[in-house]
């Protein structure tokens, strides 16, 4: 069904011993066959950090642990439902609302766009999303001004763009961000890899690839962005950057980091360990570069089986940070 260990491993289960609590109609996760489990606890970060949730999942995930910001990832049909069927009270926690990339009709989010149709209606979503963050933030009083972490588009189907072009995209989303109504939020566009999946089909990323591209706009335009590090790794193993640098070039204008190992150049969202980044050279990095920016584990996957992917994230990056 889409979910937990696929079926032709049932043998590999058959005469094993069950190490957690469970009822008829539950799945097994690969976890199940591993010698060991990662459970949740309380966790100790030298600087904010959260979890990505979903509505119909964060208050589970919130009992299990004890972060200081929940990141709400909305999918297109969260816009529509109303938050208080979610939220029944009020949460001492920091907001952070990570906007939808596919909306209704297969609409891809591009205020960079140069189909002007295309990008009015990618605008007129995007002010939904900035609408919805002002109801969930009565409900996160500690928060003064929530974070919206997007991708902005810029993306395209043959080939990558030259500076030149790129500079335009970059004018397009400016004159784009310009026509919302953002008072009381910020928005922070996020560090994108080289070659994103959109309906089933491969594309180029131009925009917040390379960090002169991000820095110069950040700091001509007053932004911030969200570092996925994971997706910038990608980038630079494709471009043959050297990744530390530009750890220490966009770290200056860094808001809120994404953390997932990486390998190759579309090896994106992996378990922590499972890739190429080393974590200790990050930490250290970012320590000396950015060391108010809050974060997130952002591992493929990491809400199954009760946020367990993102607890055994945790456990392996409370080394380092």
């Amino acid at each position: 069904p889409g979910k937990g260990l696929q079926p032709n491993r049932k043998k590999e289960l058959i005469g094993s011993q069950v190490k957690r609590s469970m009822i008829d109609g539950d799945f097994f996760y690969p976890s199940d066959l591993s010698k060991t489990q990662v459970q949740s606890r309380s966790y100790n970060f030298n600087r904010s950090w959260g979890i990505p949730v979903r509505y119909h999942d964060f208050q589970i995930l919130l009992n299990k642990s004890n972060p200081d910001l929940l990141e709400f990832h909305l999918s297109y049909k969260d816009l529509d439902q109303s938050v208080s069927k979610y939220c029944d009270k009020e949460y001492d926690l920091n907001l952070i609302v990570h906007s939808p990339e596919l909306f209704g009709e297969d609409h891809i989010l591009d205020l960079c766009s140069v189909d002007e149709n295309y990008r009015q209606r990618s605008i007129q979503q995007m002010q939904r999303v900035i609408n919805v963050t002002h109801e969930l933030k009565e409900y996160f009083p500690s928060t003064t001004c929530p974070l919206i972490v997007t991708n902005v588009g810029g993306f395209t189907s043959n080939a990558p763009l030259p500076k030149s072009e790129r500079n335009r995209l970059y004018e397009i989303l400016l004159n784009s961000l310009s026509q919302l109504d953002s008072s009381g939020i910020e928005i922070i566009p996020q560090t994108m890899p080289p070659f994103p999946w959109h309906m089933g089909g491969q594309q180029f990323h131009n925009v917040f690839i390379e960090s002169t591209d991000i820095v110069e706009f950040c700091e001509s335009e007053n932004y911030r962005v969200c570092f996925d590090v994971s997706h910038s790794k990608l980038a630079c193993n494709h471009l043959g950057y050297s990744f530390k640098r530009f750890t220490e070039s966009v770290a200056k204008v860094t808001a809120h980091l994404h953390l997932a190992d990486a390998k190759g150049v579309d090896g994106e969202g992996l378990q922590i360990g499972d890739g190429e980044i080393d974590f200790l050279a990050l930490a250290e990095t970012l320590g000396i570069a950015s060391p108010s920016a809050s974060f997130i584990p952002e591992v493929w996957q990491g809400h199954k089986n009760e946020g367990e992917g993102f607890w055994k994230s945790l456990e392996n990056l409370e080394k380092w940070f």
